[in-house]
């Protein structure tokens, strides 16, 4: 009897990988590679800003259209040294900002946020300075590109 059972499952399994079909498929891989020249932009710098001890939360404006001057919404700020905006040595007038909102940081990972935007190859921008901010020097970087036209 043993035998027989033996016999048996041999022959089945035997008959079950005749029957096995094989499925397959053709899979297609493509990749576009572009090759980014290099061009150049001065550095967005608001120069130092004096604010006042206990401040309330401000938002400086660097308004390009208004002959590259800041503006700022409360009078908590003392004074301000730098422009706070960028310029680009670039022949092309539509320049694409990667992350248009940033975090700048300091030493202590203190905060503040900057949105920034392009006004035909200068980059301003708006940026928030938080209620009671610590002194320091806070920075963050962002990449653009530009579009061949």
């Amino acid at each position: 009897m043993r035998k027989y059972f033996l016999i048996s499952a041999v022959a089945l399994l035997a008959a079950t990988n005749a029957n096995a079909a094989t499925d397959y498929a053709e899979v297609t891989a493509k990749a576009t590679i572009e090759v980014a020249g290099t061009f150049e932009c001065t550095d967005m710098d608001f120069g130092t800003i004096v604010v006042k001890q206990n401040n309330k939360e401000t938002t400086l404006v660097e308004n390009l259209s208004e002959s590259k001057s800041m503006g700022y919404n409360v009078d908590d700020i003392i004074s301000i040294s730098g422009e706070g905006y960028s310029h680009c040595t670039t022949n092309s007038s539509i320049l694409n900002v990667s992350e248009p909102n940033i975090t700048l940081s300091n030493a202590s990972n203190d905060k503040l946020s900057l949105s920034v935007e392009d006004v035909g190859g200068f980059l301003g921008g708006t940026l928030i300075i938080p209620a009671n901010v610590k002194a320091g020097e806070y920075t963050g970087s962002f990449t653009i590109t530009k579009t061949q036209e």
